[in-house]
């Protein structure tokens, strides 16, 4: 084969195309690419089928990694490669707003079932801003549901994935995901700082306080 016949991966998508291939059969699909292109995952074979983490240590950058991969690590990979998480046996999960081709692939596969389908929109660092369940829902349902990565203050955060602890010093926002402080509060300045990826919650980090104060009232 000549050397300029050989296609070179220029990301880490093309890298799991190369790996994994790509399906026309929704049934075998994990991801939804950008283009609406669908990875294949060989759901439906119990013997070789993968499941959304094992596709991570198919990539270079996570051979090796001190700690296991999580979903916090799948959430952000999805969100750089813009990927659309994709199970038919009923959930959708974004990390950024879908492409409008990736909305349509969305559409076409839910609009004609009749089983739930629960959509979980997270931002990259791995918080859910917002989580539906739908059947056969509209285009404009759809929307309607991914417009939510274009509210600029979301106040609808969940105590399943936060919970506040407090030293002499500080209260913590604690991010049950990954167990790490996203957010610290000074208790003498009540100065706050928040992680890249979580300032939206700092509100609710505030509610959390005030409610830890009174309960200690």
């Amino acid at each position: 084969m000549d050397k300029h016949d050989t296609k070179i991966p220029e990301n880490d998508t093309d890298k799991l195309i190369e790996v994994l291939g790509l399906t026309n059969n929704i049934h075998e699909a994990g991801y939804i690419l950008p283009d609406g292109r669908l990875l294949h995952l060989e759901r439906s074979n119990c013997f070789k089928r993968k499941n959304h983490l094992d596709v991570l240590k198919l990539l270079p950058s996570f051979i090796g990694q001190e700690h296991s991969i999580i979903d916090t690590d799948m959430i952000s990979f999805m969100a750089k490669e813009q990927l659309v998480r994709f199970c038919i046996d009923g959930k959708i999960h974004t990390a950024v707003k879908p492409t409008a081709i990736q909305l349509r692939k969305i559409y076409t596969t839910l609009a004609y079932r009749s089983n739930p389908f629960e959509i979980i929109v997270s931002n990259p660092a791995g918080m859910t801003l917002a989580q539906h369940t739908v059947s056969g829902p509209t285009m404009g349902a759809l929307v309607n549901i991914f417009n939510t990565y274009d509210v600029k203050v979301h106040d609808d955060f969940s105590t399943d994935e936060f919970h506040l602890e407090e030293d002499d010093s500080h209260y913590k926002l604690i991010f049950r995901p990954t167990m790490s402080a996203v957010g610290t509060c000074s208790k003498k300045s009540r100065m706050i700082k928040m992680e890249a990826g979580f300032k939206e919650a700092t509100n609710f980090f505030m509610d959390l306080i005030k409610q830890g104060v009174q309960e200690h009232c």
